[in-house]
């Protein structure tokens, strides 16, 4: 049965295949409408959803009045009034749970109530008495009536929260009024609503309806003018098969079948020129296929003859590469020598260094002794001051000497001792001075050593100067050779290099002379292949023509 359908599926025709589906689309958008009309119906305003959520509303507002409603409230006072001691507790419970009750809806109903008669009359009129009589029944009755000796205080109390009662019942019974306006008034918006809406379902649904139809006769109209057009694209095909490429075609639309027979036409057209080039081209492949052979003819004596020259060449190049060998055997020698050049060279200048920072050192010892000498003169000179000075000293103690033996011997014996002193002062007096005087002679004799040692050394150090002033000299002379040495084993190693690549090269071209050798005697082996694949080309050129023969073409 499934294979059956799908063959008959296959085999409809465009047009009816869009039909087909234009009829399945209908039907699933009219089940789809008729649906929708039912579940609209099961849910509207007063239908039977709507009918079943309000009679449990009404249920439950009957037999159950609202937190913010404090008749229970107030019916519970009057049980306490009448009830015993130990009935109280539950009572008591139950009128706090009233109130925690109370404030929780009243604040719902603050948040909620959107501004109106219908909130002010809710929180301006019935909320404040309310309020207060929760206040006065949590304040003066409930206290008073758990205790015996004060029950008629909370008695007293009750005439007073009646009257609060009643003033809050008016103010519900306007509140209930309100509401019940309001909810007809929405009920009755609501109903306009749906049936607006149920208006616009059906109008919309006729005009997809009709949209839908328009397409399907669009559609049909399409796929009529598409079979046309593939039927004439057949047609054109089965000719092109058969061989026949005079077929034309004329394109009046620029749609996809339109752009098919376009393409048709091109490819018919491109056919037509193609087998016309290949029937010229074939003439013409039979006249160069003839004089391919005869050149071809020509080349193996060609290719004999350059075989014998390459051969030729190629000795020549042997012997070129031995000579390139031979003196790049002969650069690397002299390259070495003049690297070794090079580093004696390096070492000397290095030496060279060591000598010129000796010399440096010598000559600054030179000149720290030469100012150790200086000093020393000056000593000197500092030592003949104080010479002079002892000098002076031991004048005056001798004179002292004398004037005291002078006194002693005037005072007789009395200035015996002092004499003996006088006399001792005046020997160590004279023995300073001749002491005195041998100083005076080994500071002059050091002094003449010491300006002799300068000068000296003076000298020295000049001549220290002079030396090393030759030896920096020698230095540079010593660098630039060593430089030249370098520019020269630089210059070495490029000829070097040069005669490696020119015997590489000889090598190269040896192999490549080799190559063109061996080419060459392949050449003669592929010119006898490419005569028979000449021969070959005639007889494909022939089968060529003979095939093309079948096409009919314009002349």
């Amino acid at each position: 049965m499934y294979h059956r359908a799908v063959s008959f599926l296959r085999n409809l025709r465009l047009s009816a295949k869009m039909a087909l589906l234009v009829v399945i689309f209908l039907a699933v958008f009219v089940a789809f409408a008729v649906m929708m009309r039912r579940s609209l119906d099961h849910l509207k305003v007063n239908g039977p959803v709507y009918g079943d959520i309000v009679r449990g509303k009404d249920l439950i507002a009957d037999v159950l009045p609202p937190p913010e409603y404090v008749i229970e409230s107030y019916l519970l006072v009057l049980e306490m009034t009448n009830a015993d001691q130990d009935q109280l507790p539950d009572l008591l419970e139950r009128s706090a749970r009233l109130r925690r009750e109370f404030d929780k809806r009243h604040e719902v109903w603050v948040r909620v109530l959107p501004p109106g008669e219908l909130r002010d009359v809710m929180l301006d009129e019935a909320y404040p008495p309310s309020r207060e009589f929760m206040e006065v029944r949590d304040r003066e009755f409930i206290p008073n009536i758990t205790s015996p000796a004060k029950r008629q205080l909370a008695l007293d109390a009750v005439p007073r929260l009646a009257q609060l009662y009643e003033t809050h019942r008016k103010a519900v019974d306007r509140v209930v009024e309100l509401a019940t306006k309001e909810n007809l008034l929405n009920e009755e918006n609501a109903r306009i609503d749906l049936d607006n809406a149920n208006t616009a379902m059906w109008v919309l649904g006729g005009g997809v309806v009709a949209v839908v139809l328009a397409m399907g006769w669009i559609m049909t109209s399409i796929a009529a003018a598409l079979t046309a057009k593939l039927r004439l694209a057949t047609l054109v095909a089965e000719k092109v098969a058969s061989g026949d490429l005079t077929a034309r075609i004329d394109v009046t639309s620029d749609d996809e079948a339109g752009r098919l027979l376009s393409a048709i036409r091109e490819m018919t057209s491109g056919l037509h020129q193609l087998v016309t080039r290949v029937k010229k081209a074939s003439i013409d492949l039979m006249s160069t296929a003839t004089e391919l052979a005869a050149t071809s003819k020509q080349q193996e004596g060609t290719v004999s003859t350059f075989g014998a020259a390459t051969s030729q060449i190629a000795a020549a190049v042997r012997e070129i590469s031995a000579t390139s060998q031979e003196l790049l055997t002969t650069m690397d020698g002299v390259a070495s020598v003049a690297s070794e050049t090079s580093k004696l060279a390096e070492g000397g200048r290095t030496g060279l260094s060591a000598i010129d920072s000796t010399m440096g050192q010598l000559t600054r010892a030179s000149e720290t002794i030469t100012a150790k000498l200086a000093v020393i003169r000056e000593k000197a000179i500092d030592i003949n001051v104080v010479v002079t000075t002892i000098t002076k000293v031991a004048d005056q103690t001798n004179l002292l000497s004398v004037n005291a033996a002078i006194e002693a011997e005037k005072a007789g014996e009395y200035g015996l001792g002092f004499l003996v002193l006088a006399r001792e002062i005046r020997r160590l007096a004279d023995q300073t001075a001749v002491s005195t005087l041998d100083i005076e002679l080994i500071v002059k004799e050091m002094q003449a050593a010491v300006s002799t040692g300068v000068m000296e050394m003076d000298k020295f150090s000049d001549e220290v100067r002079q030396g090393a002033a030759s030896v920096a000299g020698i230095g540079a002379q010593l660098s630039e050779i060593i430089a030249q040495v370098h520019a020269l084993s630089m210059r070495f190693e490029s000829v070097n290099d040069g005669m490696r690549a020119q015997s590489q090269g000889a090598r190269q071209i040896n192999d490549a002379m080799v190559s063109l050798a061996d080419g060459a005697r392949q050449t003669t082996g592929s010119l006898s292949e490419f005569n028979n694949a000449t021969d070959h080309l005639r007889d494909a050129v022939t089968e060529l023509k003979q095939e093309i023969s079948h096409f009919k073409v314009q002349a």
